[in-house]
């Protein structure tokens, strides 16, 4: 089973409360906690995700389509 290191994960997200970011970071975290990362192989130093929040996208929206490019992105390493 392959293991993931995260050594920091840094969200910028314009507009929102501190509250609302620091959920918004949270249940990023526990998506990729609890993703399946069986089919990445290999490290990248940086992943850069840019996704833009409708008007109405709440956090765990946002942060399921966070998890979803960022682990796209890593199957994509050779």
């Amino acid at each position: 089973m392959p293991v993931a290191c995260i050594d920091r994960l840094t969200l910028e997200v314009p507009g929102w409360s501190e509250v609302a970011a620091r959920q918004l970071a949270s249940s990023v975290a526990d998506g990729l906690a609890t993703a399946s990362l069986e089919s990445a192989s290999g490290s990248v130093s940086t992943l850069r995700v840019d996704l833009t929040a409708g008007a109405n996208m709440q956090s765990d929206g946002l942060a399921r389509q966070i998890v979803a490019e960022i682990l796209r992105q890593v199957e994509r390493i050779p």
